[in-house]
């Protein structure tokens, strides 16, 4: 095998580690935004919930959002493999819900 083939080769595996990168990316960032989208709708469904909040809900939200916390994270370290190291932007296009405020269970 000569240099040249040596080298079109380890171009060709590095081209294709970063198109798995991109696509990892791609998967996380999907992931987190529905996780996103289900934090917004549980947050809905709580605070509109007559006769109080089921401690069920609740649970499910913190789950959720530890889990979309978790994905954020993902993003970031994802996004670095890619060379990108400037995150401050994700906060406003991917911001995870704070916590509930503190509520009363029935």
């Amino acid at each position: 095998m000569s240099l040249r083939d040596v080298s079109e080769r380890h171009e060709s595996i590095l081209r294709e580690l970063n198109e798995e990168r991109v696509a990892a990316l791609t998967r996380i960032s999907r992931t987190l935004e529905a996780l996103i989208g289900q934090l917004e709708t549980l947050r809905v469904r709580i605070e509109g919930a007559a006769g109080g909040t089921s401690s069920r809900d609740v649970d499910e939200y913190e789950r959720v959002r530890a889990r979309a916390k978790q994905y954020r994270w993902f993003l970031e370290v994802q996004r670095e493999a890619l060379g990108m190291r400037h995150h401050g932007f994700l906060d406003r296009f991917y911001a995870v819900p704070g916590p509930l405020p503190l509520t009363t269970h029935p």
